[in-house]
């Protein structure tokens, strides 16, 4: 494989492990310290937790958020910023989310600040709209979400109102619902909590389900499904990077509205920054008028690294930088 940073992949088993060596051809190579940088995988946050505490690894993200509070009074629990949004997607073509009015009731009736508190913590943001604060509107040069706001609110009355104005009550129950989440200790409590705020504020029983993550992209891509977890980062340094998800033919929600693939088409094609800005406002408006998404909180990168593991560099877009990292001997017991 050819590459050209201060790193090289040697091997790569996957869903096992990747390894690097250092790239002496790297144009840089004198600054690189480290010899090798080896990647268990594993999808399981304890798994990685447990390699960690053993010294079979260094460094991990994600720790389970039971284990926060311990880790932080260890001096091992660190957050990162990282430019992204977590949320759970409608396939807007499946019964009985083909009908907006069901949508938007299930997406009232969820409470993210109580999710915030006693589930995610890890200092995320909750998320009531789509693209997360960090982004420069550009023809004010403010925050892209201070100047679009909130578009989504919590109201379980208005909840019910709209499941009911659906044709749906105790005499007329909806149709079999289930959510698809990856497997995942953190997706299955998020799961499992929302779960418990619809049978509460809608006196819905919903069912649902995990799979493994290979199995589980194919299965969102598809469209097998009906309500399904998933995230998005940030590509690149703009807007544009969220809204033009569901602008694409093959989006996992299924969506196809002409109206907002016009205003996303206007945008990529303006160089006037006032213009392209008011156009994706407009875009994310009209997805949430639409209801196609949840979103539920902005991410950061909770992650646990040894003390004297030192010099690498996270960007907001979630990817570190160990090209000047090292181990401080001093400081390893």
């Amino acid at each position: 494989m050819i590459c050209n940073g201060p790193y090289k992949i040697v091997s790569w088993n996957h869903s096992s492990e990747i390894k690097l060596v250092k790239n002496d051809r790297y144009w840089d190579a004198d600054s690189v310290i480290l010899d090798h940088i080896d990647f268990p995988i594993s999808d399981s946050q304890a798994t990685r937790l447990t390699l960690v505490e053993s010294n079979q690894a260094n460094m991990t993200v994600e720790p389970p958020p039971a284990d926060q509070e311990r880790l932080e009074k260890l001096g091992l629990y660190k957050i990162a910023p990282y430019l992204g949004a977590y949320y759970y997607v409608f396939n807007v073509q499946k019964k009985p989310f083909d009908d907006v009015r069901v949508r938007k009731a299930f997406a009232l009736a969820v409470q993210r600040e109580s999710l915030m508190k006693y589930i995610v913590r890890g200092e995320k943001e909750a998320a009531y709209a789509w693209v997360p604060p960090g982004l420069k509107d550009k023809a004010t040069g403010r925050d892209f979400r201070k100047e679009g706001g909130s578009l989504i609110s919590e109201d379980p009355a208005k909840a019910r109102q709209f499941l009911k104005e659906a044709g749906y009550d105790d005499s007329h129950p909806l149709p079999e619902v289930t959510l698809l989440f990856n497997t995942n200790e953190m997706h299955k409590a998020v799961a499992e909590a929302l779960q418990a705020m619809w049978k509460e504020n809608l006196g819905v029983d919903v069912h649902i389900t995990n799979q493994e993550s290979k199995v589980f992209m194919a299965t969102r891509a598809q469209g097998d499904y009906q309500l399904a977890r998933a995230s998005w980062i940030a590509d690149y340094i703009d807007p544009m990077t969220f809204l033009d998800v569901f602008a694409d033919d093959e989006n996992d929600a299924q969506y196809h509205n002409p109206a907002y693939n016009a205003l996303i088409a206007k945008a990529k094609a303006s160089n006037d920054e006032r213009q392209r800005m008011a156009y994706l406002h407009e875009a994310e408006q009209l997805l949430f008028d639409d209801c196609v998404i949840i979103p539920l909180y902005y991410t950061t990168q909770p992650y646990v690294a040894q003390p004297y593991i030192k010099g690498y560099h996270w960007s907001p877009l979630g990817l570190v930088d160990f090209k000047k990292a090292y181990i401080d001997e001093t400081e390893r017991k």
